[in-house]
């Protein structure tokens, strides 16, 4: 089985059991430990991200991919690294601010640049591959730096956007990872 393959399944499992567990937690979860979790999963996550980055760099029909991955790859470990070692930050005004201002745009602005970079790969070649899971996880974060922008301001909708969209990029990779049989067919 092809290493980018089992990465792309490992990182959909590990999104979608994250999911479950957030999605399922009970309400009265405090908030340090929710952004502590949180801090786990975007370390984790970005971890496997990296290696996916540098998987995608050795196949040659996603060369085109592999700045967008490890950009990706890297802001969820800043993130990551941010909540894990201060998962009381929500507690100082200031640093509740910066942290969810930083995340805001560390969603919206990636979110944006890989629809917008997918919608022109999809135009460019049919030879490339990935574009709809591009797409779809481009959207997801996205809809995630909106969301958390408007409207998501308790700890609890915090929690079910997280989740939901901890999933349905756990589901894409999932879906990416099985569809894949060989990295040089079309995906």
């Amino acid at each position: 089985m092809p290493l980018l393959r089992v990465l792309l399944l490992l990182r959909g499992a590990f999104g979608a059991i994250f999911a479950l567990v957030v999605l399922l937690a009970p309400a009265s979860t405090s908030t340090a430990q929710m952004l502590g979790r949180n801090g786990t999963f975007a370390l984790v996550d970005g971890l496997l991200a990296l290696a996916v980055a540098f998987a995608l760099s050795k196949a040659p029909r996603f060369h085109w991919l592999f700045v967008l991955a490890l950009v990706d790859a890297l802001i969820r470990l800043a993130i990551g690294a941010v909540a894990f070692a201060y998962p009381d930050i929500e507690a100082r005004i200031l640093g509740s601010v910066a942290f969810f201002g930083g995340t805001i745009t560390a969603c919206i602005a990636p979110g944006a640049v890989g629809l917008i970079y997918g919608l022109a790969g999809r135009r460019a070649s049919v030879r490339r591959g990935g574009v709809v899971p591009v797409l779809v996880v481009s959207a997801c974060t996205l809809l995630l730096g909106i969301g958390l922008m408007f409207g998501f301001g308790s700890a609890d909708g915090r929690r079910l956007l997280i989740g939901a969209f901890a999933l349905a990029v756990g589901l894409c990779l999932l879906v990416t990872g099985f569809r894949l049989k060989n990295p040089q067919s079309t995906l």
